[in-house]
């Protein structure tokens, strides 16, 4: 079983995805937002790729929430923005969601055609990567990077799934050059990730933005054992 990394959406090879299960993340904060959405009993989340296809969504299915962010800062008019501490359970639960991110969710859409693409993050680690393991597939981890350039707080999760996958006691796992770059990068700050990532373009703007609480949650390794997953165009639990 191969391990790789897509460190930006454009980095997925234009080959067939149909035998390749994918895992994206987008730490700061779309995947993180979903995991936790989902987790608290949303019905699906349907990624798209801008706010005039998310109008145009919700007047051919009916009533939905809009959820979404343009570097950071909530959409005049939606319901959400990007912050996990938004989606509460008694504002999501049996909801569905529309949302469009700046990053995030054209990651998602990017794999289309994968055997299956799930969504990672810190929080759900463990469980994402067990659930990848149960396909017998090759693995491409896919993160979302920040306006076409790498974002380190996707890479250091991608290392953290990198390390959990390359531990299976009974899978001969080989990883690519960006996967094992992706685990040595994490491997040298994994004990001081929040110093690690405010530092980053994304933790600068988010503390900033008075969102430490948003960095901090972000960070949190295994809290849950969900798994979301894209299939169809939307985003269920799998």
């Amino acid at each position: 079983m191969k391990i790789d990394i897509a460190y930006l959406p454009g980095d997925i090879k234009q080959g067939n995805l149909s035998n390749t299960v994918c895992i994206v993340l987008d730490i700061f904060r779309a995947t993180t937002t979903i995991v936790t959405s989902i987790s608290n009993g949303c019905r699906t989340i349907i990624p798209v790729l801008s706010t005039e296809e998310a109008r145009d969504l919700a007047d051919r299915i009916g009533p939905a929430l809009f959820a979404g962010e343009r570097q950071s800062i909530k959409i005049d008019g939606f319901d959400f923005g990007n912050s996990p501490f938004e989606f509460s359970r008694e504002k999501v639960k049996d909801q569905t969601i529309i949302m469009t991110t700046t990053n995030g969710t054209t990651a998602i859409k990017a794999t289309e055609g994968a055997k299956c693409t799930l969504i990672g993050s810190f929080l759900n680690a463990n469980a994402v990567c067990q659930k990848a393991l149960k396909h017998g597939k090759n693995i491409l981890i896919v993160c979302a990077g920040t306006d076409g350039l790498l974002s380190l707080e996707d890479t250091l999760c991608a290392g953290f799934l990198v390390d959990i996958l390359s531990e299976q006691p009974d899978e001969v796992i080989h990883l690519s050059d960006s996967a094992r770059g992706a685990l040595l990068m994490y491997t040298a700050v994994k004990d001081r990730l929040l110093q690690t990532v405010i530092k980053s373009r994304n933790g600068e703007r988010l503390y900033n933005l008075n969102r430490l609480d948003d960095i901090s949650y972000c960070l949190q390794s295994n809290k849950l054992k969900i798994v979301p997953e894209y299939v169809k165009g939307r985003i269920k639990l799998s």
